[in-house]
C-alpha cells in the first residue's frame, strides 16, 4: 500500500510518496565513539618564573563531546590527562568522534623531579630537554648564572603548555611538578642533556654532570629506571567510580582509561562486562596502558583476564601511557593511514588484521635496552598483553605488534580462544547488526508455529521460527561475503531458532559466529636445491 493513498481512490494518475529516513542504517554504519576517562586540571599558577594554566571548564563525571585536541585543552585544561589522551586520538584519527569524561583529581600530592645547576657558564652551550615527544633546546651564553640558566629552561617548559608538568626555580634549582596529583604522575619522565659548542651531547644524570662550560647539572627527587629518570612523590589514588557510573546507560565503542592501577581497571572491566549482558546490549571494549616491567604487566593482564579489556604495554614510555593507550584505541578503529601505513581499522572491517599497526606519534623508547626483545614480545602475547615495538618503517616510532585481549586463561589454564581483539569486535558487530536487522524486519509481527507443510503464513506480518532462522542464515552469509565470518554453511546445523514452550511470543536463538582469523604467522623453509 502506498503511504497516504487510499485503496478506494478512483482518480487516474501516478501518485508517489517520498519516504525519508527509511528503516535506518545498519549498526555497522553508525559512527564509532571513543570515550576518554582521566583527570582534568584546575587553575595552576607559579611565580618564579610566572606562569598560569587555565582550569578546564567541563564538569567531572559528565561525558562531553570533543571535536579536537584544542577543544580538549579548553574543556579539561592544557596538559591534563584528558588533553594528552585527545591529542593521541586525533593524531591518529583526525575525524574521530570523541567524548571526554572527567575523573575527579584526588587532590593528593603531585609528583616532581629536580634538576640542580651549579656554577655560572664559562662558555656558550645548550641545555636540551626531552619532554614527552618534544625536544626543547635552550641556549646558554657565557657568563649566565645558574639562576638565569634555570629560569630559561623553566620558561621553555612552561611555554610548551601541552606538557603534563610545569616548572619553577629557586636560584639554580629547577623543579618540575605534574599538573595532576596522584601516583600516575610517577610514570612521567623528563630527560636533560648538555650540548657542547662542539656538538657533543652529554646526558645529565644523578651524578654531577659537566657541561664542558663550567656549569654542572644533577638530577634528583625522582626515580631512575634503566635509561629513564621518572618523577616521584605522587600520592593519593583517585577513583573512576563516579565517572563510570555516569556512562552506565550509554554505549561507547572504545573506552580508554588513564588508570594504571588494578582497582580502577577492575571497575572499568566490570562496567564493560555488565553493559555487554543480554539485558543491556551495549557492547563495548576498554583500553588501558602500562609502562611497567613485563612481570608487572603480566600480573596486571592475567589478574584481569577479560575479553573486553586490552592492555597496551610500552615499557618506560616517554609519552604519558594514557596518551599511548588512547592512540592504540584510535588506531584500532581507523587503521594507520595517518602514519603512512596500509592497514584499515575495525570501523571499516570488524575483523581487520591489526598486526604491525603504525602509531602516529607514539615514540619508541630512547634506550635500546628498554625496547622489548623477541622473547619478551612472545611472553607478552602469551599473557594477554598488547606489546608495542619500534617500527621497521618509521624509525623512532612504534607499532602494535598484535592487538590482543587480556584473556589468556580459562580456569587458570592457558586458553587463546579470544586472543585477538578482532574476535570480540567481529562478534559484537554480528550481534549489533543482527539486533538492528531483526528489530526492523519483524517490527509489529506476530509469531505462528512452523507449518507442517513447510509453507509460509498466508497472513501479512506473521512469521514463524523457521522463517526467522532463514533470515538469520541469509544475514550470516553476508557476513562471510564481507570477510567477517567463515564456514557459515558448515556451521548452519548449529543455528537454532525455536519458539519458547512456556512463554508465548518468545523465540530463542543460538547463532554460531566463527570469526575469520587474521594471517598472523607464515612459516616456511627456503631450501637450496643442488
Amino acid at each position: 500500500m502506498t503511504t497516504g493513498l487510499a485503496d478506494s481512490r478512483k482518480t487516474p494518475g501516478v501518485n508517489l510518496a517520498v519516504i525519508l529516513g527509511g528503516a535506518g542504517t545498519s549498526a555497522g554504519s553508525a559512527p564509532k565513539r571513543i570515550l576518554l576517562m582521566g583527570n582534568k586540571i584546575g587553575a595552576l599558577t607559579g611565580s618564579t618564573p610566572a606562569f598560569s594554566v587555565t582550569a578546564g571548564t567541563m564538569a567531572n563525571a559528565t561525558p562531553t563531546f570533543c571535536a579536537s585536541a584544542d577543544d580538549a585543552g579548553a574543556y579539561a585544561g592544557r596538559g591534563s590527562e584528558l588533553h594528552s589522551m585527545a591529542a593521541g586520538v586525533f593524531a591518529q584519527y583526525p575525524a574521530a568522534t570523541v567524548y571526554l569524561c572527567g575523573v575527579a583529581d584526588a587532590a593528593g600530592t603531585a609528583a616532581s623531579l629536580v634538576l640542580t645547576f651549579a656554577t655560572s657558564a664559562s662558555a656558550a652551550y645548550t641545555v636540551r630537554v626531552y619532554a614527552c615527544s618534544l625536544i626543547l633546546d635552550v641556549p646558554v651564553a657565557s657568563g649566565d648564572t645558574v639562576t638565569t640558566i634555570a629560569t630559561a629552561v623553566a620558561d621553555a617548559i612552561n611555554d610548551a603548555d601541552a606538557l603534563p608538568f610545569t616548572a619553577q626555580i629557586s636560584a639554580g634549582v629547577l623543579t618540575l611538578t605534574a599538573k595532576n596529583t596522584g601516583p600516575r604522575g610517577n610514570t612521567l619522565t623528563c630527560a636533560f642533556s648538555f650540548i657542547t659548542a662542539a656538538g657533543l651531547e652529554v646526558v645529565v644524570t644523578t651524578s654531577s654532570t659537566s657541561s664542558g662550560a663550567g656549569t654542572t647539572g644533577t638530577l634528583s627527587g625522582g626515580t631512575q629506571v634503566d635509561g629513564e629518570y621518572f618523577f616521584s612523590g605522587g600520592a593519593t589514588q583517585d577513583s573512576f567510580a563516579a565517572a563510570i557510573a555516569s556512562v552506565a546507560t550509554q554505549k561507547f565503542d572504545r573506552i580508554v582509561g588513564a588508570c594504571i592501577d588494578s582497582t580502577n581497571i577492575d571497575l572499568l572491566a566490570a562496567h564493560l562486562d555488565a553493559l555487554a549482558l543480554v539485558t543491556s546490549q551495549r557492547r563495548q571494549q576498554g583500553v588501558v596502558g602500562s609502562i611497567g616491567t613485563l612481570s608487572a604487566a603480566t600480573t596486571l593482564a592475567t589478574g584481569r583476564n577479560k575479553s573486553r579489556l586490552q592492555l597496551a604495554w610500552h615499557y618506560n614510555s616517554r609519552l604519558p601511557i594514557w596518551q599511548v593507550a588512547a592512540q592504540v584505541a584510535a588506531a584500532r578503529l581507523i587503521g594507520d593511514s595517518a602514519a603512512g601505513g596500509l592497514l584499515v581499522g575495525e570501523a571499516t572491517d570488524p575483523a581487520a588484521n591489526l598486526c604491525g599497526l603504525e602509531l602516529a606519534s607514539a615514540r619508541a623508547q630512547n634506550t635500546v635496552a628498554d625496547q622489548p626483545t623477541a622473547t619478551e614480545i612472545e611472553s607478552a602475547l602469551n599473557n594477554g598483553i598488547t606489546p608495542l615495538a619500534p617500527s621497521a618503517n618509521r624509525p623512532g616510532y612504534c607499532t602494535v605488534v598484535r592487538s590482543v585481549t587480556t584473556r589468556s586463561l580459562a580456569n587458570g589454564v592457558p586458553n587463546y580462544a579470544v586472543i585477538d581483539t578482532s574476535i570480540v569486535t567481529s562478534c559484537d558487530h554480528v550481534a549489533d547488526d543482527l539486533q538492528a536487522f531483526l528489530a526492523t524486519t519483524y517490527a509489529g509481527f506476530k509469531l505462528a508455529p512452523d507449518s507442517d507443510d513447510g509453507l509460509p503464513p498466508r497472513t501479512e506480518r506473521v512469521t514463524t521460527p523457521r522463517l526467522i532462522r532463514a533470515k538469520i542464515a541469509e544475514r550470516l552469509a553476508l557476513y562471510e561475503e564481507a570477510g567477517i565470518l567463515v564456514d557459515v554453511e558448515a556451521n548452519l546445523p548449529l543455528l537454532t531458532v525455536v519458539a519458547s514452550p512456556t512463554t508465548p511470543g518468545r523465540v530463542d536463538c543460538s547463532i554460531p559466529a566463527e570469526v575469520i582469523p587474521g594471517l598472523i604467522v607464515l612459516g616456511g623453509d627456503v631450501r637450496q636445491l643442488s
